[in-house]
């Protein structure tokens, strides 16, 4: 808690004091929308530690600061100044608002707070009890905000269902998850323990009681539950060669494929298809036992790409493999454009799909400074 209020602190001063500013203003670099092209870059002063886009405004988090960019141009909207767990995978985008969590300058202990996307201005907040420190929060169902809480002292993770009209806990469970996945429909939500070997739980919605459990289970390394569910089946891997898809109701196996003939240790799912990257080469699938292919694609001309990053959306799938940024069409895999991106391991860098553009960090030559890109879809 210490290293997160020193981080407020020095972020409030790049945010109001005026002494080194957080962000310069954009540079737009492309003077055509071509597909691929860069729309405009901004300059950050510092690493980009997240970001994030909704009702046309990419939020750009840098030390304890969030700044709301006009997403079509770039222009600085706002800035807010709060230190979080980080809004990439911690934060959550509910009417027109980001709803996050952490150290805000006004409050003795952590805050979950929605921040208006057009203004900037706080719409909402909770205060945690003394000595809860928040760790994200991850989606709203019908008043109700998911997020993960732990006790400074003790330690160990909760999941809390807060009421945002009254602003009660409706109630706590033993989460060891990092992160919750909490669908548009449906009376469940997910966790998954950051570790290998299982632990992918269902909740109850109203209740916060288990529905069903693959706790230990080394057939669920990894499953595509952040990115939804794919033809109506929570999607899993060994981490090998095996590929499961699980009942979103009953966490049964309803089809098992055969030994793949390359690894299984990335996944992605989205709509009608899942994508597993064994480092050299993504291979797009069908679901169902059968594992039929749809088609393969190389990733990587210098050997393996070790790390990847993986956002599928509407009928393109953006890869960031290898320092290159790659629109692939999910239907034909034709890729439709490529970009570099001068920047660490693809699923460590910082990235966004809007309506028009994708929102990429990029690291410049100097280590202390990096920026946001918009990359023309």
């Amino acid at each position: 808690m210490i290293s997160r209020r020193k981080v407020l602190r020095d972020g409030a001063i790049l945010a109001f004091a005026g002494v080194a500013a957080a962000c310069a203003a954009p540079r737009r670099v492309a003077g055509t929308a071509a597909s691929g092209s860069i729309a405009w870059e901004y300059q950050v002063d510092g690493e980009v530690r997240g970001l994030r886009y909704g009702a046309g405004t990419v939020v750009v988090e840098n030390a304890a600061v969030l700044t709301g960019l006009e997403a079509r141009s770039g222009r600085e909207l706002w800035r807010f100044p709060i230190a979080t767990p980080g809004i990439g995978r911690h934060s959550s985008v509910w009417s027109n608002a980001l709803v996050v969590c952490g150290a805000e300058p006004d409050a003795a202990g952590d805050r979950a707070v929605a921040v208006d996307l057009a203004s900037g201005k706080r719409n909402w907040s909770f205060d945690a009890p003394e000595g809860v420190v928040l760790g994200g929060v991850f989606g709203v169902r019908d008043g109700v905000l998911y997020l993960i809480a732990s006790d400074r002292d003790k330690g160990g993770r909760e999941a809390w269902a807060v009421d945002m009209t009254s602003k009660a806990v409706r109630w706590r469970v033993p989460c060891d998850a990092e992160a919750l996945s909490v669908p548009d429909s449906g009376s469940l939500l997910y966790n998954q323990s950051p570790s290998t070997g299982g632990d992918l739980v269902a909740l109850d919605l109203g209740t916060g009681a288990t529905a069903w459990s693959h706790a230990g289970d080394s057939a669920v390394s990894a499953s595509t539950i952040a990115t939804g569910l794919v033809q109506g089946a929570v999607l899993a891997t060994d981490g090998a060669h095996i590929v499961s898809g699980l009942d979103p109701k009953t966490g049964a196996a309803l089809w098992t494929t055969p030994a793949l003939p390359y690894t299984a240790g990335v996944v992605f799912g989205s709509g009608d298809a899942y994508y597993l990257c064994d480092g050299e080469r993504l291979h797009a699938m069908t679901p169902g036992g059968e594992a039929a292919k749809l088609w393969s694609i190389s990733i990587a001309d210098r050997g393996a790409a070790a790390d990847v990053g993986g956002y599928p959306s509407a009928g393109a799938f953006y890869l960031l493999a290898d320092r290159i940024l790659r629109a692939i069409d999910v239907h034909t895999s034709a890729i439709r454009w490529t970009q570099s991106i001068p920047d660490k391991a693809g699923s460590q860098v910082s990235f966004a799909v809007g309506d028009a553009h994708c929102y990429v960090e990029s690291t410049e030559d100097d280590p202390g400074a990096s920026a946001v890109i918009a990359v023309v879809r």
